[in-house]
């Protein structure tokens, strides 16, 4: 019989504002969606457990600021990342461009080796602007290991993109 292992996983999450990161994370942590917009602050950080083939997780969720003026801050919350949630919202194309011009490049000067990265295609409850294509071009610009498209107001593919981030960190 396997023994259960116990394994800590630091995610950032990062995008430009009001793409839903903070929704995201709640709608996974707590099943929860508020309809009210309140910038993040600096960071929050979520702290979730889960069973993945019998081992047991434990899923930091660091929600970065997409403000400009927390940019100072972001070296110190990138330290120690295993794993990266790139949040576009669907609903504005220059979401995904801002990915791959700004917030991988900001995120790999200070994270240091390569990790697994998801790019989640956001607000899927709304009309797009964003097509398949642009998400496609975005994923591969930004070397993402996987895409998954989700709404943080319904749950739809939440959990399912929070799973894959944790296998694909742990290589399973």
């Amino acid at each position: 019989m396997s023994q259960t292992q116990k394994f800590k996983l630091k995610i950032v999450i990062i995008g430009e504002h009001a793409t839903g990161k903070t929704s995201l994370i709640k709608a996974f942590v707590e099943q929860k969606f508020s309809a009210d917009y309140r910038p993040t602050i600096g960071t929050n950080i979520f702290i979730k457990r889960l069973e993945l083939a019998g081992d047991e997780i434990t899923l930091t969720c660091w929600d970065i600021a997409g403000q400009e003026r927390w940019t100072s801050m972001r070296p110190l919350y990138y330290k120690g990342a295993s794993g990266a949630i790139l949040v576009g919202d669907i609903t504005r194309k220059s979401t995904f461009e801002q990915l791959a011009k700004f917030w991988l490049p900001d995120m790999a000067k200070h994270v240091g080796e390569k990790i697994p990265i998801i790019l989640i295609a956001n607000k899927t409850d709304l009309p797009r602007e964003a097509s398949n294509e642009d998400v496609d071009a975005c994923a591969k610009d930004i070397g993402a290991t996987m895409v998954a498209e989700t709404s943080a107001k319904n749950g739809d593919g939440v959990n399912e993109a929070f799973m894959k981030i944790s296998k694909a960190i742990l290589g399973k």
